[in-house]
């Protein structure tokens, strides 16, 4: 085993809930792409209580420069700005150059699918409309972050809907960005990490189970019993935005998504802007 060069880092930065799961998991495959020991280690970043703590970034990988050219890394919390400050500094000051992977989705459909995925945790605090949510859709400000720190070249932006419906060519599109064998392929294509419609009265149920003694006299077959009745008791429906909420949120993004349009050729006439 070896260092890993400074240059040899691929990070999927973004952005949450627009398929970064399915994509790590396609990659990580790649006999080039050396997988990390978590999907998201959350390294640069300090507000992401599932990041992994380590004292050298390099430390998180099984890296051997005979078989891989890059470690693979995919923390969508260092697109969450300002939530999540300085993670592109961090970065730099760290030393490393990476090449960054951005997966760019219908910016409501974002925040819908944001929303639908903690709206039931008990400590869930953001409307629909919350500026944090759709600061995540402002793909061009968290952009704007990074290259402060990077040029240009080290960022491919891709398109969450082409990866849905032709996910290996967007794969030959990430294996021309980073100079790898056209030669490998999953086998199937899965996405992974859908949003689970949970109620809070599933949750809070999970919790009593999981934080009682109750739950070691009861067999598993009655604790899954019981998560279907709290799921039944109080069914699910998916918050979709209202029209005046889609407004809000197109005034929010509106001046910035032109930006990406004109600075970086994206396409967002598709999500209407």
């Amino acid at each position: 085993m070896s260092d890993i060069p400074s240059d040899a880092y691929v990070i999927i930065i973004g952005a949450m809930k627009s398929g970064t799961t399915s994509l790590y998991s396609y990659l990580a495959q790649h006999p080039g792409l050396c997988e990390c020991r978590i999907k998201e280690p959350e390294y640069f970043s300090r507000y992401q209580s599932h990041g992994i703590e380590e004292k050298n970034y390099e430390e998180l990988w099984d890296f051997d420069d005979t078989l891989h050219r890059y470690a693979l890394d995919g923390s969508t919390g260092y697109t969450k700005y300002p939530m999540e400050k300085g993670v592109p500094e961090r970065i730099s000051k760290y030393g490393i150059d990476p090449m960054f992977i951005y997966i760019l989705r219908d910016p409501f459909e974002r925040i819908e699918s944001h929303y639908n995925s903690g709206r039931f945790n008990t400590e869930w605090n953001h409307s629909i409309v919350d500026e944090h949510l759709i600061n995540v859709s402002n793909y061009y400000l968290q952009l704007q972050c990074f290259r402060q720190f990077f040029s240009r070249d080290r960022f491919l932006l891709l398109d969450f809907k082409r990866m849905k419906t032709d996910p290996e060519k967007v794969l030959e599109r990430i294996y021309d960005f980073l100079h790898l064998d056209h030669s490998f392929f999953p086998d199937s294509y899965y996405r992974k990490n859908e949003t689970e419609y949970r109620t809070r009265l599933e949750l809070l149920y999970g919790k009593l189970i999981r934080t009682t003694r109750i739950s070691r006299i009861i067999p598993e077959s009655l604790k899954k019993l019981g998560r279907r009745i709290c799921n039944r008791a109080t069914p699910v429906r998916r918050r979709l935005l209202t029209e005046e909420e889609r407004k809000t949120v197109f005034d929010a993004l509106e001046g910035d998504m032109i930006k990406l349009r004109d600075e970086y050729g994206f396409d967002v006439g598709m999500w209407g802007f």
